[in-house]
């Protein structure tokens, strides 16, 4: 009886220690099988990443700021870290981290500023002053015809009689006699400012000398000059014709200058005593 009762729990035993080897078996099969599908899925080169570097590639593609630009100053130092690395697992880290961000991180060619467009050379025009004046003022002037004689003075405002007009009225300028035809010359360097056809004095040639606004009156039938031409002094601008409302006076030229809208004494001016 005793023997039936040891066969029976030995073979218990025995069942018992089958069943836990069998259990045994069945986890690490199943141990086994999980570690063969954890290495399929990674690779054999991703399983051996180093984990800092997968972290920040994680972390460069979630930020978008996995592009290095030339003028980063860190990038000696990314390039260097990366360089340290072996070319297969730096490729394993960026493809990791690429699936664990469900996306492919894209590479966008770094732009470069554009260099700025050399100025160009000044020329040796651009270096005269704006304010340069457009002629040299005469110190001294001329008579604008050869004879030096005044047929009928500055009235210096008072009334004179005109033979012409059979009227007293006062007389702006000076007539200086010449002959016909004769050439009238610029008292000075100047510029023309304007030319038009008077009435009463004829045809009319504004010259700019300086300070001063010389008209010269009655100087023939076509104007040798136009506004904004620059003259010298002794050049040509007119012929001697006639003054209408000097018409009963022999051959002459009237002559008027201005400085600041004022009439002045032509003969003073020309012969330098204002």
């Amino acid at each position: 009886m005793n023997g039936k009762r040891f066969s029976e729990g030995k073979a218990r035993r025995n069942g018992f220690y089958l069943a836990l080897a069998v259990c045994l078996v069945a986890v690490g099969i199943a141990a086994w099988s999980t570690y063969d599908a954890v290495q399929d899925y990674l690779g054999p080169e991703d399983a051996s990443t180093d984990p800092a570097l997968v972290e920040q590639q994680e972390e460069d593609v979630r930020s978008g700021q996995n592009v290095l630009k030339d003028d980063d100053p860190e990038a000696p130092k990314k390039e260097s870290a990366s360089s340290s690395v072996p070319s297969g697992k730096t490729s394993s880290a960026a493809s990791a981290g690429a699936k664990l961000a469900g996306s492919t991180p894209k590479k966008i060619a770094p732009t470069k500023s554009p260099s700025p467009t050399p100025a160009p050379e000044e020329s040796e025009a651009s270096q005269v002053p704006a304010t340069a004046p457009l002629y040299e003022i005469s110190t001294e002037m001329l008579y604008p015809v050869a004879s030096k004689q005044i047929d009928k003075a500055y009235s210096s405002g008072a009334p004179m009689y005109s033979e012409t007009m059979k009227d007293w009225r006062v007389h702006a300028g000076c007539d200086i006699a010449a002959e016909s035809g004769e050439q009238v010359l610029a008292c000075g360097n100047g510029i023309v400012k304007e030319t038009y056809t008077d009435s009463m004095l004829g045809n009319v040639i504004v010259v700019e000398h300086g300070d001063y606004m010389f008209y010269y009156c009655g100087v023939g039938e076509e104007f040798l000059v136009q506004p904004e031409d620059v003259v010298s002094m002794g050049q040509a601008i007119g012929t001697i014709t006639a003054v209408p409302e000097e018409a009963a006076q022999q051959p002459h030229l009237h002559l008027e200058v201005r400085r600041d809208g004022a009439c002045m004494d032509p003969r003073s001016v020309l012969e330098g005593k204002n």
